[in-house]
């Protein structure tokens, strides 16, 4: 089986879709690159893998050269295309395009059941490959530094200010408490502030993380191969989560990150992590503070939640196990 993977070299979406899962899996020969010609299709391909839709191929010029070239499509969708109003792409998402590769695709992949639904509509050749990562290997290991700080972690980009707001208030709180602000450090990670409106948003989720810098840290963005870096110097991860339709689409690739470094993960009691049952679960404001002082102060609690979440995210979410529905699929096609 040949595959041609068309995807941005530092896309976060797809290293995690295309690119992780491919490099993994069994397969004859699989060839990445961020445009796709005639030139490269003249190799001749089994499959042609891509994550959304090909913004610099017309969708007439793909149907063109699935026909001349003989490949089959297949495209993996990680997100709902219909964004929340208040989301910073949401007047430019492209998201006719997305439907348009969805109804031409022999094959279509998605995270969940819920968009699994969703793409149903255009397309009833789809299957469900959650996301999943190789625990162990690659940069998801295990290995992370001693502090002596309880080091809470974010890992997010500019699309999450939102989310973030919802942790100002509880962390205020987090702040007042002296005991414990003495026994936390709180870092924001992924800082991308190419111009002044990021610089903006990001000043506004560095000051919900941190209190203004006073409860810990930022952390500017890693390349795609490294990220998992941030984790490193964490003890437990921190997702806040706006409950909506388009979030409740989303993966719950936050806590399988957590998973790899065998430390909790608190999070927002709403789709998609609600079904994480090794997830500590906020229901309400109050919660954040009482959770953090939890963790930070109760370390068997810490390091049994950590395990907890590694051995279930491992059992289900584990990129070798998928991968062999993966290859399963590709073949059917």
């Amino acid at each position: 089986m040949r595959i041609l993977v068309v995807t941005k070299e530092n896309s976060g979406v797809g290293y995690h879709r295309l690119m992780l899962p491919i490099y993994f899996m069994p397969k004859t020969y699989a060839m990445f690159t961020d445009t796709l010609t005639e030139e490269v299709l003249k190799d001749g391909y089994d499959i042609l893998l891509i994550n959304r839709f090909i913004p610099e191929v017309h969708i007439d010029t793909l149907k063109e050269y699935k026909e001349k070239y003989g490949f089959k499509l297949v495209v993996d969708i990680d997100d709902y295309w219909h964004l929340d109003s208040w989301h910073i792409l949401g007047s430019v998402y492209p998201t006719e395009a997305i439907i348009e590769h969805i109804k031409i695709a022999d094959l279509v992949t998605c995270t969940n059941e819920l968009l699994w639904n969703e793409i149903r509509e255009f397309n009833t050749n789809v299957a469900i490959l959650p996301n999943a990562l190789p625990f162990g290997e690659d940069q998801f290991t295990d290995v992370r530094t001693d502090s002596d700080k309880v080091r809470f972690v974010y890992v997010g980009s500019i699309t999450h200010e939102k989310d973030l707001k919802i942790l100002q208030f509880p962390f205020k709180k987090v702040l007042s408490d002296a005991e414990l602000k003495s026994k936390v450090n709180m870092t924001i990670c992924g800082l991308d502030d190419p111009n002044a409106y990021s610089r903006m948003i990001w000043h506004k989720m560095i000051h919900c993380f941190t209190a203004g810098l006073k409860l810990g840290d930022v952390k500017r963005a890693l390349p795609v191969r490294e990220y998992m870096n941030f984790y490193n110097e964490a003890d437990c991860s921190i997702v806040p989560l706006v409950h909506s339709r388009f979030n409740s689409m989303k993966s719950n690739l936050k806590v399988l990150e957590a998973a790899c470094k065998k430390i909790p993960v608190i999070v927002s009691n709403v789709p998609p992590y609600d079904t994480s049952p090794e997830a500590i679960k906020i229901n309400s404001q109050s919660d954040w503070y009482r959770e953090v002082k939890k963790v930070a102060t109760d370390s068997i609690y810490r390091q049994e939640k950590g395990l907890a979440n590694f051995e279930w995210c491992n059992e289900h979410f584990n990129l070798h196990k998928v991968n062999e529905i993966r290859k399963q699929l590709y073949q059917s096609v």
